[in-house]
């Protein structure tokens, strides 16, 4: 049967931003590509970054809010202009069915905790970072990427057949030297400010992310986590939304498997509307910007031109060659963008996530669509466990990466006696994605994979600066 569509919608389908080659076949030449200007730009422009503080929009009743089963039923319209019964849970309330597994036949959820009871199941020394510890790793990462670099990329020149292994094995340190820019990101790095601003351009320039941008943006993902329009990062649509989309960026990132590849770069670039995306994070006059602090669009420049000089200098590097670039550079560069989607798309999406509207959503309550996903084959712990212990994370932002598994024990111990945790074995990740990507996507109101595709008459009609909406009529 199927189930009533509320405004806490259930996404009906299946379910988390480089490759090229560096020519130079000396050891190290890409290494020289990583300028000494990143630390000085930042170092020049050192802001604070502020670990988020969700503004809760309800009244605390006690430590726990409790679920009100007895809410009235009302009528609304729906984003489509339907009129749609449903029930409509309060902000302090949580929805009575099962949160911690997909497993339907287990029992209903219970009361959501409030912030402070779920900070209080957490060791206080979870939310100290250990400035020793936290270069340690980005050390260890950044090392590892100077390698890849400038150790194996110049073979790949001379061995074609190596690039099916480089390239992964590349753009999963890449990956790596991700999150510990995500720490700084979040101020959980250290606790210095222009410590975080060096390292975080250090780590994420070499990645073509603009640091500041991206640091901006990811909070707004924190803040309003499965909001339904307020969200970051990955969109909720309606099918009408998703069908207003420019049908190319469809067809590029949204509609087939290699958007899982294409989809993060084209998050960071697109400014349009019709492209789904935020805002390009390249561009300081972008409407990212529009309710941001007036230095977020300096911290902009400062974070483009580093990313800039590194792809200049990368290029450079591969005496030029765009072929050799491909090969050191590119390839290893789209793995890195396929595990960043991979890894925080399969944390938010599932065939039981919910979104909430404006009026239902509440932080706790959004955040509890969060997941744990157990990657397997020492893929979590390599990966300083962002796949396995993000639900903490995503409540409390400010514990650097090391501490996650300690806090995770905390949060698990009030959320899973509830039915709240969420916490799931997806060793087959590789195909998971491709799976949930294929019949859930980024629409709310698909079912079995049917959502509104791009056509080559749509595709057709809007590279030719024709109207496509009237193609699609």
């Amino acid at each position: 049967a199927r189930p009533e569509r509320t405004r806490d919608r259930r996404k009906r389908s299946s379910d988390s931003t480089e490759s090229d080659s560096i020519v130079s076949r000396t050891p190290g030449a890409l290494v020289h590509a990583m300028p000494a200007t990143m630390t000085a730009a930042a170092s020049a422009f050192a802001p604070r970054l502020r670990a988020t503080s969700p503004r809760m929009e309800s009244t605390r009743r006690g430590s726990l809010r409790v679920v009100d089963a007895a809410a009235p039923a009302r009528t609304g319209a729906s984003k489509t202009g339907r009129s749609v019964p449903r029930q409509l849970p309060r902000a302090i309330s949580a929805p009575t069915t099962n949160l911690g597994s997909a497993d339907a036949d287990q029992s209903p959820a219970g009361p959501v905790p409030s912030l402070r009871e779920l900070r209080r199941s957490i060791l206080k020394e979870c939310f100290e970072p250990d400035l020793g510890e936290s270069l340690k790793y980005a050390a260890c990462d950044l090392a590892a990427l100077a390698a890849c670099f400038g150790l194996l990329s110049p073979h790949v020149v001379d061995h074609p057949w190596l690039l099916p292994l480089y390239a992964p094995l590349t753009g999963t340190v890449m990956w790596m030297n991700f999150v510990v820019g995500h720490d700084c990101g979040h101020g959980s790095f250290s606790k210095n400010a222009l410590v975080n601003g060096v390292v975080g351009h250090l780590t994420h320039s070499p990645l073509l992310v603009p640091f500041y941008p991206w640091a901006y943006s990811h909070k707004q993902h924190h803040r309003f986590h499965n909001h339904e329009v307020r969200d970051m990062s990955h969109p909720w649509m309606s099918k009408e939304e998703y069908a207003d989309v420019n049908p190319v960026v469809r067809a590029l990132a949204l509609d087939g498997w290699w958007g899982t590849f294409l989809g993060f770069p084209g998050y960071l670039l697109l400014e349009p509307q019709w492209a789904g995306t935020d805002g390009c994070h390249f561009n300081p006059n972008s409407r990212l910007f529009d309710r941001a602090p007036k230095d977020e669009r300096v911290k902009c420049a400062v974070s483009t031109v580093a990313c800039a000089a590194f792809l200049g200098a990368s290029f450079v590097a591969c005496d030029s060659n765009p072929v050799h670039w491909f090969a050191q550079y590119l390839a290893p560069y789209l793995c890195f963008s396929w595990w960043l989607f991979t890894v925080t798309y399969l944390q938010h999406h599932d065939y039981d996530t919910k979104t909430y509207e404006e009026g239902e959503w509440e932080y706790v309550l959004g955040g509890l669509e969060t997941i744990d996903r157990e990657f397997g084959f020492g893929v979590d712990a390599l990966t300083h466990h962002i796949t396995d212990c993000h639900v903490a994370h995503h409540m409390f932002t400010d514990m650097p990466h090391y501490r996650l598994p300690a806090a995770t024990d905390g949060v698990r111990s009030v959320l899973e006696p509830l039915g709240l945790y969420k916490r799931r074995d997806t060793r087959n990740f590789v195909t998971k994605v491709f799976e949930l990507h294929r019949n859930v996507g980024h629409c709310v109101e698909s079912e079995a994979g049917v959502r509104p595709r791009a056509t080559r008459d749509e595709c057709a009609a809007a590279l030719n600066g024709e109207e496509w909406r009237e193609v699609r009529k």
